[in-house]
């Protein structure tokens, strides 16, 4: 009984710290460093990595399996830049600029869907992965090959078809803005046409009034339905069905979390219609809370349902086993260790030195840490990291790049990229409890495994 209920304590504790390390991971994925997919690979490979800590040794997640498993994430960078105020139910302000011109409006229902779509498709190829490494399934190269290519033939055969009529049911006014936009610029056809015309490219949109929302409206509900069509094949043609169950949890949590996660913006933004302003614009900054918050509830949702699944047979990766090992060790070195750790630690500095006199040095700083980690890596390691669990290193580098991620999100940069001046904005107070957090887990977690 009492060891119950000790294992409830600390499922619960890691819940939370899945929660709070996912959330400042996510508030980090929008900054200056990481950013879109880079973004995204940098909070799938140290979420997957606390993961590992968490649920114990997987064969199946040798470091070479957790890069192409944080790689994946990259696959799924949807637009949202339009949709996030929708749930105000306003789709285009009115442009005081011009003579008569009068707001859009649209139904809040029709927003809620938007935002769920876009959830829903931003995590589904690595929460697959993820799936992957906890499933019994050896998957051959060519179940990999069917997932990707459903996945992007689904999706392009939707962007070209079935989400612009998904659209004008839920919410015409998105077309009829871009065809008044297209009228404006004397550019002749209707919002499909167009689309069609200039297939999926969103910056070539930009230039007419509404092209960017719509484009970024079918990008959204293609995302969606390439999801579902991914986790089908996972399902019944690959048949694996842990990896397809963590895959749909994972969509689900991100379509939960990024929807109400958006009621900052809603309250941020004025509330219904934008008539009443937030009195606490200058704590609560609607882009910042929503990505932190997304991340946090995301977190818990995925964290809870991994500590939940069954123990399966801890089985070895066959894929590339018809690859000599000398050749599978040298890749793995170079995507886990050169690519994946040193991308992570190089990338975010040189970016936040952009058009800085220090960008060089600190950009050479960065690099010579890069190297002088993973060669004490693999001199204490091994090349492929052979010489300690896989449930240890990851735990060891989970935490490193935690602290090291929130050393260069708060210090580093130029001064507009330091989040430490900004220490009373509600974002920056949880990314630092966040961390905090994490770390007290960690020490907790490293000394719980010792005394076993």
């Amino acid at each position: 009984m009492e060891n119950t209920k000790k294992n409830t304590l600390q499922n619960a504790f890691a819940v939370l710290v899945g929660a709070l390390l996912m959330g400042f991971l996510w508030r980090v994925r929008g900054e200056t460093g990481w950013g879109s997919s880079w973004g995204l690979l940098n909070a799938g490979f140290v979420f997957t990595m606390f993961i590992i800590a968490v649920k114990g040794e997987r064969k199946k997640m040798d470091i070479g399996w957790l890069s192409l498993t944080a790689l994946s994430f990259m696959l799924t960078v949807p637009a949202w830049g339009t949709l996030l105020s929708q749930i105000t139910g306003v789709l285009q302000k009115a442009d005081a600029s011009v003579p008569g011109s009068v707001p859009v409006y649209i139904s809040v229902t029709s927003a809620i869907i938007i935002m769920l779509c876009l959830g829903f498709g931003v995590a589904t190829l690595f929460g697959i992965m993820l799936g992957r490494g906890f499933s019994e399934n050896q998957w051959k190269v060519k179940d990999f090959i069917i997932v990707l290519a459903v996945f992007f033939i689904s999706g392009t055969i939707a962007n070209a078809t079935v989400s612009h009529w998904i659209l004008e049911l839920i919410q015409p006014q998105a077309a009829d803005l871009f065809e008044k936009g297209l009228a404006a610029a004397n550019v002749e056809g209707d919002a499909y046409s167009v689309y069609m015309q200039h297939f999926n490219n969103i910056s070539w949109a930009k230039k007419f009034d509404g092209g960017r929302n719509y484009f970024s409206s079918i990008q959204t509900i293609s995302s969606a339905i390439r999801a579902a069509c991914s986790l089908i094949a996972v399902r019944f043609i690959v048949k694996d069905k842990i990896s397809a169950k963590v895959g749909t949890v994972v969509s689900v949590a991100f379509a939960f979390a990024i929807t109400v996660a958006d009621l900052f913006f809603y309250f941020g933004n004025g509330g219904y219609h934008m008539e009443n302003p937030s009195p606490f614009s200058s704590f609560i900054y609607p882009w910042g809370c929503w990505e932190y918050f997304t991340g946090f509830i995301a977190g818990a949702i995925i964290t809870a349902y991994i500590l939940k699944l069954r123990k399966t047979e801890n089985v070895i990766e066959p894929t590339f086993s018809f690859v000599p090992e000398k050749a599978q060790t040298v890749l793995t070195f170079i995507l886990g260790f050169v690519f994946m750790i040193g991308v992570s630690i190089v990338r975010p500095v040189l970016e936040r030195f952009d058009d800085s006199d220090y960008q060089i040095i600190a950009t050479v700083i960065a690099v010579l840490v890069a190297i002088a980690v993973v060669v004490l890596m693999n001199v204490k390691w091994g090349l492929n990291a052979q010489n300690i669990s896989r449930r240890s290193l990851y735990g060891v580098l989970f935490t490193a790049f935690t602290i090291y991620i929130f050393i260069v999100y708060m210090f580093v940069g130029i001064p507009d990229k330091q989040n430490f001046r900004d220490l009373f904005s509600l974002q920056t107070i949880m990314c630092i409890i966040s961390v905090s957090v994490t770390l007290v887990w960690s020490a907790l977690h490293v000394r719980i495994n010792k005394i076993k």
